[in-house]
């Protein structure tokens, strides 16, 4: 039996043992003034046939009761007048109130419960302008611990409720969490929606958009320029470098760079993709005094990699060749590979040697 299923078992279990001392209002820790308050709203509540006016008593019995029992007592007061008032079209609000003051406890599983019920079982209700099947999944999608369940609950509000919404951000959630689960095709589906619907904000993660673009850039192209071995990558361009300047030839360094985003800057600056027009002159940056470091850089380790070469025909002759294995769980054929993934132009300052 699941720890979720234990828990609610015991509090129904609990519910049940005192639902008898309910009637007078015995369990609440009020005093003899607040007692009585309560049990004049109380009988008030049970002359009362118009379900709109009982509302606004239990809206008066539950301001009364806050900040004055606990939680626990307040939910004890609500499940028991939904039980006992099953068609009461405003049990979804009071079923709201429970999920929320078990939130507040951080009793997650029983909130999950009881948000589940309103969802499943009663029809959408209005209230201040808010809808509380909107209200009930937005408040799961933060608090539920099932990937699976959480899909559920991103495609039932960008579906039903996507003018409430920041669309993109809610693609971007969605897709995450199909990663995690593994199904990619599904997952590339809710990227793709997530870029066709960005509008510059996002809270989830401020570089979200350039993680995303890089991610369907892999998805959609054919990689075939990576390496199970940095060793086998690292001899691989050195061939080409030399070749490339024995037969002046920038093109013959091309087949093994990556075409996902591969960068040329200097130290300081952040990684960008390369100007294609430095790619096409390639040549003229070649020299037959090209020398190649026989190891590589000490900041390399086992993501990533610095080969340092110099002697290039440029106002920078030290290019750093920089070398990363490739994240793409998509595709176990290519995941965790090494790419030559861009140049990094100068001498590398020390600071940057450090941290990286």
């Amino acid at each position: 039996m699941s720890k979720k299923n234990i828990l609610l078992i015991s509090v129904a279990i609990l519910l049940f043992s005192i639902s008898a001392c309910y009637s007078e209002g015995n369990y609440l820790s009020l005093n003899i003034r607040e007692r009585a308050r309560f049990n004049k709203l109380y009988k008030q509540l049970g002359e009362e046939t118009s379900y709109e006016k009982r509302f606004i008593i239990v809206r008066q019995i539950l301001e009364f009761l806050t900040e004055k029992v606990t939680n626990g007592e307040i939910n004890l007061f609500l499940t028991t007048y939904v039980e006992k008032n099953p068609d009461d079209p405003f049990n979804a609000y009071y079923l709201m109130v429970i999920a929320r003051k078990f939130r507040e406890d951080l009793a997650f599983p029983f909130a999950v419960d009881y948000y589940e019920r309103i969802l499943g079982n009663y029809h959408d209700l209005m209230y201040r302008g808010n809808s509380i099947h909107f209200l009930a999944l937005r408040d799961l999608m933060d608090i539920v611990d099932d990937d699976e369940a959480r899909i559920l609950y991103y495609k039932d509000i960008i579906t039903r409720f996507s003018s409430h919404i920041n669309v993109s951000e809610i693609y971007y959630r969605l897709g995450n969490t199909y990663a995690r689960i593994g199904e990619w095709d599904e997952a590339i589906q809710a990227y793709s929606n997530f870029l066709n619907s960005y509008d510059g904000s996002i809270s989830a993660d401020s570089y979200a958009r350039e993680g995303i673009v890089e991610f369907l850039a892999y998805y959609n192209t054919n990689v075939n320029w990576t390496f199970e071995s940095l060793d086998e990558l690292v001899d691989r361009v050195i061939a080409d470098i030399n070749s490339a300047k024995a037969n002046g030839s920038g093109r013959l360094l091309r087949p093994n760079m990556s075409r996902v985003n591969f960068f040329t800057v200097s130290w300081e600056d952040r990684e960008r993709t390369v100007d294609p027009e430095f790619i096409a002159n390639l040549g003229v940056f070649l020299s037959p005094r090209i020398s190649i470091s026989r190891t590589l850089d000490s900041a390399s380790n086992q993501h990533e990699a610095y080969l340092r070469t110099t002697g290039w025909s440029h106002r920078i002759p030290t290019w750093y060749l920089y070398f990363r294995r490739v994240n793409f769980p998509a595709d176990s054929e290519i995941h965790r590979n090494w790419e030559w993934a861009g140049i990094y132009l100068g001498e590398k300052p020390f600071a940057v040697s450090e941290e990286r």
